[in-house]
């Protein structure tokens, strides 16, 4: 079950800043389940057609409705990266 989302603005991924919470709307365009000798975790990457966010939903091998090609919105903390921005176990409704 999803969790309603609580921010009216939507930011680009291109704009995410670390560490403050923020709204992105896009399409998955991969997904990673971490294999069954791994802590489990779903990461899938989001492109808003600005750049991608990976979103990790940790404790899970499987998110219904969360596949490729989904579109959803998304909500949570940016995660200080040196990579592409990240956000752990979000709040999101699929479209």
């Amino acid at each position: 079950m999803t969790q309603a989302l609580m921010l009216d603005e939507v930011t680009q991924a291109r704009d995410l800043e670390p560490r403050t919470v923020a709204r992105v709307s896009g399409r998955i365009v991969a997904l990673q389940v971490e294999p069954a000798g791994a802590p489990p975790a779903v990461v899938a990457r989001v492109d808003d057609g600005t750049g991608y966010v990976h979103v990790v939903f940790m404790g899970r091998r499987h998110v219904p409705g969360v596949e490729p090609g989904r579109e959803l919105d998304l909500e949570g903390r940016v995660c200080a990266t040196d990579a592409e921005p990240r956000i752990y176990n979000p709040r999101y409704e699929l479209r």
